[in-house]
């Protein structure tokens, strides 16, 4: 008697808990949470992804020619396609006005998943001269299409970082497109 009892008791205590109920074939479980998520959560705040992006800009042998990569250093892939954004601060910290054009460099640019640790690419030129529509530059961000904006990694011919980004005059630039491989990404008209 005491036996039944105690199983009696268990099985309600378990069901109470939300122990999961057996689904029969052809019905589907559903499951449902009152708490909210961190992506629902973030997802009222702000539309855009908050992956871990590294974003690096290597440049090359021509004066302003630069190849970004986008690295993706999270645990989850991304999916983006187009343009990235690119904004500039000035040595004050403020935004500089330096207009960006978006090119069809190489091309039209195709959907792109990146699982972690790809990284996907874009060429950069830009205008780097002396002149009086010309602004130092502190820093640049891009920003992947629907995600947050990531600070750039300026990175020098001999493959070091440039620390010093003020000697760097820009009165404007030009971005292509992302692309899943490199090829053909710098090659600007």
């Amino acid at each position: 008697m005491r036996l039944t009892i105690l199983a009696a008791v268990l099985a309600v205590g378990a069901t109470a808990c939300g122990s999961p109920t057996p689904v029969s074939q052809g019905q589907a479980a559903s499951t449902t949470s009152t708490a909210p998520t961190s992506a629902s959560a973030s997802a009222s705040s702000s539309d855009k992804q908050k992956p871990a992006v590294k974003a690096e800009l290597t440049m090359q042998g021509k004066p302003g020619l630069g190849l970004l990569t986008a690295t993706n250093q999270g645990t989850a892939p991304i999916t983006f396609q187009g343009w990235p954004k690119l904004a500039f601060t000035n040595p004050a910290n403020q935004p500089a006005a330096i207009p960006v054009e978006q090119k069809l460099v190489p091309g039209e640019g195709p959907s792109i998943t990146l699982q972690p640790g790809q990284t996907a690419f874009a060429g950069v030129l830009l205008d780097v001269d002396d002149d009086a529509n010309s602004f130092a530059i502190n820093e640049m961000t891009a920003e992947l299409p629907g995600m947050v904006p990531v600070k750039v990694t300026f990175v020098g011919t001999d493959g070091q970082p440039i620390a010093d980004l003020a000697k760097l005059k820009v009165s404007e630039a030009k971005v292509g497109t992302m692309q899943p491989a490199a090829q053909g990404v710098t090659v600007f008209d």
